[in-house]
């Protein structure tokens, strides 16, 4: 191996070791309450605390469509879109906190997130 492999070899650990430093410090800003958030047109449509023994089914049926979303397990997964494409459908359980998954055709977004209020958060909103 030349200088130039080993120094390529050295900046892709370092950047990985950021990336992953950075993920852990998200993850443990989100707190210990976690809820799956649903919205419509940018509006919070229904939120589910996330506890070990919630088994939900959440019905969101509008004038853009209808879709089902079994909430269970510490997270989400929807079982059931009337959209052509069916990404949301094919996306699969997700239990990771800030990945959405977005129904585009039913202007619907579905995230966990956590309790992250701070005082600055109170004071300023």
């Amino acid at each position: 191996m030349k200088k130039g492999d080993i120094l390529i070899f050295v900046i892709v650990i370092v950047i990985m070791a950021i990336l992953g430093i950075g993920y852990y410090i998200y993850i443990n800003s989100i707190g210990s309450e976690r809820y799956v958030n649903i919205y419509v047109d940018g509006e919070l449509y229904d939120s589910v605390k996330l506890v070990d023994d919630v088994d939900r089914l959440i019905v969101v049926d509008n004038e853009y469509g209808r879709n089902d979303i079994r909430i269970y397990n510490n997270g989400f997964q929807v079982i059931y879109a009337d959209c052509k494409h069916q990404v949301d459908v094919r996306r699969g359980f997700v239990n990771m906190p800030g990945f959405a998954v977005i129904c585009l055709p039913h202007h619907l977004k579905i995230v966990i997130e956590g309790n992250t209020s701070s005082e600055i958060d109170d004071v300023s909103s």
